[in-house]
């Protein structure tokens, strides 16, 4: 009886244990570490709204686009036609740079080397591509060039290449215009809509068609609090804008917290970052009819939403500083690049193309594991061929030098040898370029699996792409929603895989790709 009642005891405790055992986090929800983060020494996780815990579905992209299409007829004099051109949210990816100079959109690696371009919409050939940039190093603190480093400027990078594509047709229409005033007739007509609040105002009176609600999100925060770390909003988004979207997302998703206010100790609006990390401007409290009052502030106070500050002021009234603070963003310049060289605040980038990305590389598993291979096999080839060609080369140089010393009989054993021997230099040549042939195909099937035109957002070709390097070089961690948190402990020890230099690396076994 004593043994049943043990055993009995045994089961309850499995259970227990598998009640509370985590899930299994699936590949695309996890959070990737660039840097090591150690989460229990971080007191303060702060999150920016717009793309970071507002996800805005496709249809935000198209009203901008349409806006601004508006505007560029009716207040600058573009076509009419521009009007029925249709957005197409496939065509542009983040990381792209835009050269107003030819009216280009270029892709770069992490070695500022052109993998891709485009005039307009029109793909350049190699030897047009190689032709104007191959002996000019594309410098990003160039004013001729702009990077599209938003989910933001996706649209914007889209609707310069129809005005481009546009100005080809109908040149006599445009022909007193330029590709760098195309760039800031778009650019500014961008920032109209969103200043004067035409976008935003659009937005607030039909939440539910512009704004994806993330079931995850208020137990992602509640977690954190939980846990005794404290939490704050910080947006360049104004007090209605962020109330109305933040009251969308969060307000009686969970009973101990009635509105989104109770998830946050600290809320900042209008923060313009990233002048928030450079600049002393004042905070300033909204009142009820969320406009700022006209009063210093020299501590925050519990549910009250402040604008404006600065980086010295919130650390000295918040109490956290440096490495303690947590700061959750989607902007690589504005929330991540600026508060990353202004401050010693760590770092998390929100990626939301990480998630199509992660699931598209484990869809096509077999033929990237292919192209591992054949990469393994060129790299065999090219050190066997290198190996041939020396000595092809050491013979016919051994058979010149020491011509009239050997014998009929080993001139000819001589010729036989270095017949031989290119004959393996052809047949490796042969076997080298089909190894290419075959790389360069499936890279090209592989790209149009993620963007028929420009490819995977964190690499180009074999590379980083510049907006890959950017996120390796400034994001402490990055993942492709915050409420990716909830699924790890709020004293999580984030830790970067060990990084090896060229000659560290051990070689691979021999393969046959054949």
């Amino acid at each position: 009886m004593q043994r049943l009642h043990d055993l009995g005891e045994h089961d309850r405790i499995a259970q227990l244990i598998d009640q509370f055992r985590p899930d299994e986090i699936p590949y695309s929800r996890r959070i990737f570490a660039n840097r090591n983060l150690r989460m229990s020494g971080v007191q303060l996780v702060g999150f920016d709204m717009d793309y970071t815990l507002c996800e805005y579905h496709v249809a935000v992209e198209a009203l901008q686009v349409r806006l601004t299409i508006e505007r560029l007829i009716n207040d600058l004099g573009y076509p009419e036609e521009l009007a029925d051109c249709t957005y197409d949210e496939t065509f542009a990816i983040r990381g792209l740079i835009i050269d107003k100079r030819l009216g280009n959109l270029l892709k770069m690696d992490s070695h500022r080397f052109i993998s891709h371009a485009a005039h307009g919409k029109e793909t350049l050939t190699k030897d047009a591509r190689r032709q104007l940039y191959r002996y000019e190093r594309v410098r990003m603190s160039l004013k001729r060039f702009a990077l599209i480093d938003t989910l933001f400027g996706i649209p914007e990078a889209w609707l310069y290449a129809t005005l481009v594509e546009l100005m080809q047709e109908k040149r006599g229409r445009l022909q007193h215009r330029h590709y760098k005033q195309f760039y800031i007739d778009v650019r500014e007509t961008i920032d109209s809509i969103h200043a004067d609040q035409s976008l935003k105002t659009i937005i607030c009176a039909d939440l539910d068609k512009y704004i994806r609600r993330d079931p995850e999100l208020a137990t992602m925060l509640h977690r954190l609090r939980e846990s005794g770390k404290r939490t704050f909003l910080m947006t360049n988004s104004y007090g209605p804008y962020t109330q109305a979207v933040m009251s969308y997302l969060l307000d009686g998703v969970m009973a101990e917290y009635p509105t989104w206010r109770d998830y946050f100790d600290i809320m900042v609006v209008g923060s313009r970052k990233p002048s928030f990390f450079a600049e002393s401007a004042p905070f300033r409290a909204l009142g009820d009819d969320l406009e700022p009052i006209d009063e210093r502030v020299t501590l925050f106070e519990p549910d009250v939403i402040y604008q404006g500050g600065n980086l010295a002021e919130f650390e000295r009234m918040a109490g956290a500083s440096g490495d303690s603070v947590l700061y959750v963003g989607d902007h690589l310049y504005g929330d991540i690049l600026r508060s990353k060289k202004a401050s010693a605040w760590r770092t998390a980038m929100i990626v939301p193309e990480l998630e199509r990305e992660l699931t598209l590389m484990d869809e096509h598993q077999t033929d990237f594991e292919r192209r591992r291979m054949l990469e393994t096999h060129r790299t065999q080839v090219d050190r066997e061929l290198g190996q041939h060609q020396k000595l092809l080369k050491t013979l016919k140089e051994f058979t010149r030098d020491q011509e009239g010393v050997f014998s009929p009989e080993e001139q000819k054993a001589f010729k036989h040898a270095v017949k031989v021997a290119r004959g393996n230099v052809r047949k490796l040549e042969k076997a080298l370029h089909k190894c290419l042939s075959e790389i360069w195909h499936l890279n090209d099937r592989l790209a149009k699996v993620f963007n028929a035109n420009w490819g995977m957002v964190f690499k180009a070709r074999n590379e980083h792409s510049i907006f890959g390097a950017q996120i390796e070089d400034y994001a402490c961690i990055y993942t492709s929603r915050a409420s990716n948190l909830k699924f790890y402990s709020p004293f999580q020890y984030f830790r970067t895989p060990r990084d090896h230099l060229p000659h560290e690396r051990v070689d691979v076994d021999v393969i046959d790709v054949t």
